[in-house]
């Protein structure tokens, strides 16, 4: 065995050695030889039937599961577009609170109790009520009307009042 010092060549001999041996290879068995089972006509058409109900069942049940992924996709596609309208309607909700919000304040600073007296006493020459001015009604009077002609009438009170008094 030769040794190299400083060089990139390999020593093939001792790669070859190193390699696995294979194994020896088994021998295939014969196959079996299947078993043939006769059937009657009958037991034909009844292994028929019975695929065939099988394939049926197995349709109809991959029919209810579309139908139900179905119904759970449109659902949730409808959930999302009335999510997008609440939250469209919310927005707007907002806008206008905060446009009302504006608004009054604005009515606030142009109707302001000072600005409405200012506004009386210089532009329409207004004065503040006086106590000789004020005059007060009797209203602890019964309740009767005048009508032309001198003839008065009477609540409903008075009327049974004066039926039970006689």
């Amino acid at each position: 065995m030769a040794t190299y010092q400083r060089t990139e060549a390999y020593d093939y001999n001792r790669v070859m050695n190193a390699a696995p041996k294979r194994a020896p290879q088994r021998q295939a068995r014969p196959a079996p030889r299947p078993r043939v089972i006769e059937k009657s006509r009958a037991q034909l058409r009844a292994e028929a039937m019975r695929s065939r109900k099988a394939t049926i069942k197995a349709l109809v049940i991959c029919a209810i599961f579309f139908m139900f992924i179905s119904f759970q996709i449109y659902s949730q596609v409808k959930v999302d577009e009335l999510d997008r309208e609440l939250n469209a309607v919310n927005t707007e909700i907002s806008i206008l609170d905060s446009e009302n919000t504006r608004l009054n304040m604005q009515l606030d600073a142009m109707i302001s109790l000072e600005k409405v007296d200012q506004y009386a006493q210089e532009q329409l020459g207004m004065v503040k009520v006086e106590n000789y001015q004020v005059t007060y009604v009797d209203l602890s009077g019964d309740d009767s009307v005048v009508v032309s002609g001198g003839k008065t009438y009477r609540n409903l009170w008075q009327t049974l009042k004066a039926q039970f008094s006689k």
